[in-house]
């Protein structure tokens, strides 16, 4: 077996949704699909793709349409996630770790080349995640990773080399 070249001491960011793509659903109600949103209650536990925090019950929620992958990628795929009605500080940034207290369950780990094709994957626990996600970002085939909850399959987060690695 051919392995690609790996490479030394990767590190990793885990990344919310972009702000922008954020701020525009929340001041619209528009996905990208020009479907029509509603903000409703969180009954407590919804991932908030936008913070990567679970939601606290109570709080306002939408629930919108996200490409994580864009066209003309044969993975490209749209998929329900939750995103704060409020608006957020920027965007936070969780160097070489997971979000704490975001994965609860076991995920499923993507990893994409520069023409966003899949290239591997793998399933594991959060405990089990880092590692994984510092191996696959070690390969020069892949330039990032997308996290998705295993039991429904949404897209969670993006994972990327840190700057400097």
């Amino acid at each position: 077996m051919n392995l690609p070249a790996t490479l030394q001491m990767t590190t990793f960011v885990a990344s919310p949704l972009p702000d922008e793509f954020s701020r525009r659903i929340r001041q619209t109600l528009r996905d990208d699909f020009n479907r029509h949103l509603t903000i409703s209650v969180a009954k407590g536990g919804e991932p908030l793709r936008d913070q990567l925090r679970r939601a606290s019950a109570g709080e306002r929620i939408i629930l919108c349409s996200y490409q994580a992958v864009s066209l003309p990628s044969p993975f490209a795929a749209i998929g329900p996630i939750f995103i704060s009605a409020e608006p957020v500080s920027p965007s936070a940034f969780w160097p070489d770790e997971l979000p704490p207290g975001y994965f609860l369950q076991t995920l499923a780990l993507r990893a994409y080349d520069k023409q966003d094709c899949i290239t591997d994957s793998t399933v594991c626990e959060p405990a089990a995640a880092p590692e994984m996600i510092r191996e696959f970002l070690g390969r020069a085939d892949v330039t990032h990773l997308h996290a998705s909850f295993a039991g429904h399959g949404c897209f969670a987060c993006r994972f990327d080399r840190s700057p400097g690695t």
